[in-house]
């Protein structure tokens, strides 16, 4: 089973809690979620990239996150966050995606190449007469998240399990 992403819509007076204690990232449980199997495919096909950083794209942080904190609890050693102010640009950003284009993308996306050159691992869970309907489910419950988190000015706290 691929790995998960957890994003959590949280205040900026959160963002600093966890800041102070990172561990606290274990007890949070919002209303205000997203969960994904597609990190890596959703970053690919919004960025270009599927581990991107700042200098690859303007929605570079969206699911991967702004900013690292570490945290020894977590398996990956770290989550991430995004602040109230950059959960609101990147609501904007998200809405603005051509999705279509997104996913013409996918339809025309070779599956075995971004698992073994961009190592896209969830796409060997479905085959590539699924990827559009999924990859696109999963941008739209993105992209609703993202809108939700910035009508309520909050921001993101992120990580992957």
């Amino acid at each position: 089973m691929a790995q998960a992403t957890w994003l959590q819509a949280v205040s900026g007076e959160e963002i600093h809690a966890l800041r102070q204690d990172p561990i606290s990232i274990n007890r949070l449980d919002k209303p205000v979620h997203y969960r994904t199997h597609y990190f890596a495919a959703l970053n690919y096909f919004l960025t270009g990239q599927a581990w991107p950083g700042p200098e690859d794209h303007e929605l570079w942080p969206v699911i991967s996150g702004a900013e690292s904190i570490a945290c020894s609890t977590l398996e990956n050693g770290a989550f991430s966050v995004v602040s109230p102010d950059q959960a609101t640009e990147l609501a904007a950003l998200l809405a603005t995606v051509d999705v279509m284009a997104v996913e013409t993308a996918i339809r025309q996306a070779d599956f075995e190449e971004l698992v073994d050159e961009h190592e896209i691992y969830e796409l060997e869970l479905i085959t590539p007469d699924e990827g559009p309907e999924i990859i696109v489910a999963e941008l739209d419950r993105l992209t609703a998240f993202y809108a939700e988190t910035a009508d309520a000015e909050l921001g993101v706290a992120m990580y992957i399990t």
